[in-house]
């Protein structure tokens, strides 16, 4: 079984040696993929990664695993190296480079540190005859910096050289890569969270993990580690190789490709067709995140069709210009021609906030469009080439620096619209998010392209989770179509679940249009969804992005805040339903009275026993017959005044429920937190008996759009409404 000993160490006992950063970091990301390799992985890290501990497990620990000479075993180790350069004298032995462990003292390196010519000894006494070394530290060299790895000591000395016998370790297939020249130290990569070696050996790991070869060639691996260093460094750091005489042959075994995740929390959404409502889904989470205050980036990455692009841009009445599009950036990884040289293109992006989240001082939506319309042959080639030619890592490679461009303008959350096109690049878009949404519609045949496009994911990305996948069925016009082509919501196999949104045509074409009934209060479109991303959230991650949706009182103060400085409103509000009430109460008790009447005249015929029949030839009734009108009008006076009746008593419920509402406004109005813990409660809680608690929201929405409505008319033409009225 293939072996590993990782070592990372950020921070030493030694005041005098600087912390790192990134060590630890790199020795847990390489332990994963090891893992995952097939390796059995021992991992040591700051103050596990002692002296003793290391060398212990060098001698012992090792050869105890080892089951066979053939055995790979691969040794990785992030930290501090160092050269000593202090005067030499006869007695010394030409110990001058060492490798430092957490407990290292700097005044007696030899016997707390680790020596080049003592780390030769540990490894020569390695069981096995295929022996990898991976040293991400600094050799020789000055320390520079916070974000280098090694220092030196005194004013002169030397340094590893290619002769040096810890390079010349006999045996069958023995490499050795350090991550530095003789004379470099080797730099940590804050952006990344890497050391620059490191980084370009987790993508190398990568590339040879896409290619479906399970092992790679480690010469030529480590050439491409070289040179993407080189490239990161602009030449400050080479990594050197060294390789016995029998290891050219050496093959390293691969993981498969770590899952991928965008730097910061996203929503990603594709689409079963097209038409299926997924763009508006997308911009309706982008304004729902920017409501509690985010600033999104949202990726147009449906480059084909660009509905995101034309709507946002269309909405802000902007021109995209001279905007480096998300097509663009695809470019520069093909060989397709882009129309507008590079140099002539801005990575800024289009600041497409609606107005009502800058009238209410929320977040921002940063917009990456997809494209431009007269790139449409433009476009239709670069799809070409990315269906055909695109890797999962150069797809991953394209969504960082579209992310960047985001991090670089402050995004904190990312919304990426991928395009129902299931290309290399639309998968990898869609299975990184955090919240993949599939969008699709309660037609025939819509469930069954559901599981095409996660059919598609788990064929190009080998850990593809289904499970995390939220399934949202669009515009269901009835709940009998939803359930005779997808069957009853919230039922399935795990991950086959669905949420599903009712079509309100109205509600619909007043969220294109952008009315004034969509700005951060109770429209239903909004309310339903945003229920359903919360919901999402504590399935998929357990609530840990549920901070970057608004809550109830997020989506409330905006409006509900007024109130505290109009306490006259309400009361004015409260007088009126009063009146209504008493109005109300005095109609109902006139229909009922009326009803009652009605209803004693038939009683009173029936008990006498009288009808029209019983008098021969239809005359008059009998004398001591006590009712006073006929029965046909006497029925038609019971049925409608008790209809009459009824709508009054229901009516007299809705008010007292809204008056409620009032009174529970009034006396929470006293203070902010007061207001904010009433509006915080659940407002579906209570038992279905509990009228009052079922019919809270409603009660909520009437008194919303009453204070939307009396700020609208107290405010002349042309003026906008403050946060606080």
């Amino acid at each position: 079984m293939p072996q590993a000993l990782v070592i990372g160490i950020d921070r030493y006992s030694a005041p005098r040696i600087p912390n790192l950063n990134c060590a630890v970091n790199d020795a847990e990301e390489v332990s994963a993929r090891l893992e995952a390799a097939g390796f059995d992985v021992v991992t040591l890290t700051n103050d596990g990664a002692t002296g003793e501990e290391i060398e212990s497990e060098l001698e012992v620990g090792l050869n105890e695993r080892i089951t066979d000479e053939d055995d790979p075993v691969l040794i990785y180790w992030s930290g501090h190296g160092m050269t000593d350069l202090r005067e030499k004298d006869d007695r010394d032995r030409g110990y001058s480079t060492f490798l430092l462990p957490c407990d290292t003292d700097l005044d007696k390196p030899l016997g707390t540190a680790l020596a080049v010519q003592h780390m030769w000894a540990l490894l020569n006494k390695v069981k096995t005859r295929r022996l990898l070394v991976l040293l991400d530290t600094c050799f020789s060299g000055a320390f520079v910096g916070g974000d280098s790895r090694g220092f030196s000591l005194g004013a002169k000395g030397g340094a590893v050289a290619d002769s040096d016998d810890f390079l010349q370790m006999e045996g069958h297939g023995r490499i050795v890569v350090s991550a530095c020249g003789p004379n470099e130290v080797a730099r940590e990569d804050p952006k990344h969270g890497h050391g620059y070696f490191t980084k370009a050996l987790l993508a190398a790991f990568e590339r040879g993990a896409d290619t479906g070869d399970r092992k790679v060639k480690a010469i030529p691996m480590m050439a491409d580690v070289r040179d993407a260093v080189q490239r990161d460094t602009k030449n400050a750091q080479t990594p050197s190789l060294h390789v016995s005489a029998q290891g050219r042959d050496w093959s390293v075994p691969l993981p498969p490709p770590a899952t991928y995740r965008p730097p910061m929390p996203s929503w990603a959404f594709a689409g079963t067709a097209g038409g299926v409502g997924k763009t508006t889904l997308a911009m309706v989470t982008a304004e729902l995140l920017a409501e509690s205050g985010n600033t999104v980036l949202y990726l147009d990455a449906d480059i084909a069709h660009y509905g995101g692009t034309s709507e946002w841009c269309r909405r802000a009445s902007i021109d995209i210009g001279h905007i480096r599009t998300f097509a663009d950036h695809v470019a520069t990884f093909s060989r397709a021609k882009v129309r507008m040289p590079s140099r002539h293109l801005s990575d800024k992006l289009l600041d497409v906030t609606p107005e009502y989240l800058r009238r209410y001082d929320c977040g921002k939506i940063l917009l990456l469009p997809a494209a431009r319309a007269s790139d449409k042959l433009f476009v239709f080639v670069l799809l070409a080439e990315i269906k055909n030619r695109r890797a999962n890592l150069t797809c991953q490679q394209i969504l960082n620096g579209a992310f960047d461009r985001g991090s670089r303008e402050g995004a904190t959350c990312i919304v990426i619209d991928c395009g129902a096109t299931f290309d290399p690049l639309a998968v990898n878009s869609f299975a990184s998010a955090h919240h993949p949404f599939i969008v699709a519609t309660s037609v025939a045949g819509a469930k069954d392209k559901r599981d095409t496009v996660l059919s598609n994911c788990a064929q190009l990305i080998e850990d593809f989770d289904r499970t995390r996948v939220e399934t949202v069925v669009n515009r269901v016009p009835s709940l009998d179509a939803l359930t005779q082509n997808w069957g009853r919501p919230g039922f399935g196999r795990p991950g086959m679940s669905f949420h599903y949104l009712p079509f309100d045509r109205k509600l619909f074409q007043d969220w294109e249009e952008g009315r004034p009934n969509f700005e951060l209060g109770y429209d239903q479109l909004t309310h339903q969804w945003h229920q359903i991303l919360v919901a999402s959230d504590r399935n998929v991650c357990g609530g840990l992005h549920r901070d970057c949706l608004p809550t109830e009182w997020d989506r409330f103060s905006k409006w509900a805040l007024w109130l505290m400085n109009a306490p006259e409103w309400a009361e004015a509000e409260k007088g009126r339903l009063t009146r209504v009430l008493r109005r109300t109460t005095l109609l109902a008790g006139v229909y009922c009275a009326l009803s009652l009447t009605g209803l004693t005249n038939v009683l009173l015929r029936q008990f006498a026993g009288s009808d029209d029949e019983a008098v021969p030839g239809g005359g008059a009734a009998p004398v001591d017959d006590p009712s006073f009108m006929p029965l046909w009008s006497a029925i038609g006076m019971a049925v409608v005044f008790g209809l009459f009746f009824l709508g009054n008593l229901i009516n007299g419920l809705l008010v007292r429920r809204r008056r409620r509402v009032v009174n529970e406004v009034i006396k929470h109005s006293v203070s902010v937190q007061e207001l904010q813990k009433w509006f915080s409660v659940p407002l579906d809680e209570g038992p279905w008996w509990k009228i009052w608690s079922r019919s809270r929201r409603a009660a909520i929405e009437w008194l919303h759009k009453r204070v939307v409505a009396t700020r609208r008319e107290q405010l002349p033409d042309g003026r906008t409404i403050e946060v606080y009225g």
